[in-house]
């Protein structure tokens, strides 16, 4: 952390085939990252950067054909947004900078 501030944040959700295996998928994250809701893993997190390898081999595997969703990842240290979209083929996986996000709102009072 830099500043008392988190350098990475993760926002998001899944649905995995089987409810049964949200705990599972729950588990490659940290304790206080995500919560249950319903058929629906909901993660909210802010700390210390992760590896976020073994959640997206667990979120591939446990999809299935009816599983979907999503991981937003900001990186507040390198200034990078990376959006996951998750199935069951894998995931696809794009990365923008800050400032290039907002570039489109420059007049907009974002600058």
């Amino acid at each position: 952390m830099r500043n008392g501030k988190p350098d990475f944040r993760l926002f998001g959700r899944v649905r995995p085939a089987n409810p049964g295996d949200l705990p599972r998928l729950a588990a490659t994250l940290p304790p206080d990252a995500s919560t249950r809701d319903g058929d629906t893993l909901d993660i909210d997190y802010a700390g210390l950067h992760l590896d976020l390898e073994d959640f997206l081999q667990e979120a591939r595997r446990l999809l299935g054909q009816e599983g979907e969703g999503h991981l937003d990842a900001f990186d507040d240290e390198a200034r990078v947004l990376t959006r996951y979209e998750l199935s069951a083929a894998g995931h696809a996986a794009k990365t923008h900078r800050y400032d290039d996000i907002l570039e489109h709102t420059k007049g907009e009072g974002n600058w």
